[in-house]
């Protein structure tokens, strides 16, 4: 009998593994890590891995990459809104699939000078994108609408983001209309924090972690909802 059992619990062991909750994190340098006063801020700081530290059996791919756009460089904002979903998941994200949920947070590299992009027009691309990764088989989507930087121009990064200030303070509204129409859920990252780097545009180490820990339970409820088993 008990070989039968331990049999049957070695049979189990693969479905228990993927009873994990595979979380993507999907950014730019913000979520990379990158620090304005110093070395890339490590694994007990950066916001994404905070966010995975507090959620119980879940596996989290940090997928930051500095200077990433709403587009992934692709050139022009997306924009499927309102659209049937015709573009295929990118590789970003189809080489970590199977994913139960996706945390986008971008947006603030299409405020850099010369690309004119309003706020309404990122939150399209933002959305386009979460638009994409469910379409692709990524069960549930949360955009992050990124924080309000603050006197980039009298930052090292000026010459890219010295006029966004004001356009990245209407984010988080834009989002939230766009959240409103698709019905992807949101999260405004400026109720929690602030672009508080020594350029005004990237995140102190401490503000890394209090994105983390304000998104977690979010996170978890959205994985509650969205599992096969949850109740209707």
């Amino acid at each position: 009998m008990r070989k039968h059992l331990i049999a049957i619990a070695i049979y189990l062991l693969p479905s228990l593994a993927l009873a994990e909750a595979r979380i993507l994190v999907l950014g730019d340098s913000n979520t990379w890590g990158s620090n304005a006063s110093g070395a890339r801020h490590d694994s007990g700081s950066r916001w994404g891995a905070v966010m995975g530290a507090e959620l119980e059996e879940a596996v989290v791919i940090e997928e930051g990459r500095i200077g990433r756009r709403t587009d992934l460089q692709h050139g022009a904002p997306l924009d499927n809104i309102g659209l049937a979903v015709r573009t295929s998941i990118p590789q970003v994200a189809a080489q970590h699939m199977p994913l139960d949920l996706a945390v986008i947070m971008l947006g603030t590299n299409d405020l850099q000078a010369g690309l004119q992009r309003d706020a309404e027009t990122i939150a399209r691309s933002a959305f386009s994108l979460a638009r994409i990764l469910r379409a692709g088989g990524v069960r549930q989507v949360l955009v992050v609408a990124p924080p309000p930087l603050i006197d980039p121009h009298k930052g090292a990064l000026g010459y890219l983001f010295g006029a966004a200030e004001e356009p990245s303070e209407r984010l988080a509204s834009a989002f939230s209309l766009m959240s409103q129409w698709t019905g992807i859920p949101m999260f405004d990252a400026g109720q929690i924090i602030s672009a508080d780097g020594a350029d005004g545009v990237h995140l102190s180490a401490e503000a890394q972690r209090r994105l983390g820990q304000a998104i977690a339970p979010v996170v978890q409820q959205l994985l509650r909802v969205s599992a096969p088993d949850a109740p209707e």
